[in-house]
């Protein structure tokens, strides 16, 4: 990866390509009767062209190693599209799946949603800071849909 990535998040690439880390922590929240509060997942991605208007990524996925055998299963499941809903159709963005490791995941989110970090020691670091918008109240970081 490259220290400036050469495009914002749902944005075409500025230069043609893109590259990218993204993470999902899961606060609370099931499947089925499998409980998967705490764990992540993180997912490094590259691609050529718009995203947006077809573009395929390929991907190496990074599953939460504190995970039981079912929670790993579940988590597989939802990441790789069989289960459905957002991340069947996240699925379909993804040409190839260049690997899925079990690792350690630090995930420090702030309690206002202000900003996040994630690291894979050894492996990759991502930080952000949530934008404001022309939704937010001036000063206020946008959360979410009922927030105002």
């Amino acid at each position: 990866m490259r220290d400036s990535l050469p495009c914002t998040f749902a944005q075409p690439p500025t230069e043609g390509d893109c590259e990218g880390i993204l993470a999902w922590h899961i606060g609370a929240g099931r499947f089925g009767d499998v409980e998967l509060d705490g764990l992540n997942v993180v997912a490094l991605a590259t691609f050529e062209g718009n995203i947006w208007a077809g573009a395929k990524a390929d991907m190496a996925m990074f599953v939460d190693e504190r995970a039981d055998e079912s929670q790993r299963e579940a988590l597989q499941a939802i990441w790789s599209g069989q289960a459905g809903g957002w991340p069947g159709a996240f699925g379909e963005m993804i040409a190839n799946v260049r690997g899925m490791e079990f690792a350690r995941i630090d995930f420090e989110i702030d309690d206002d949603l202000g900003s996040w970090r994630v690291e894979i020691p050894g492996k990759l670091l991502g930080e952000a800071e949530a934008l404001t918008g022309p939704t937010a109240a001036q000063g206020a970081r946008r959360h979410g849909l009922d927030d105002g």
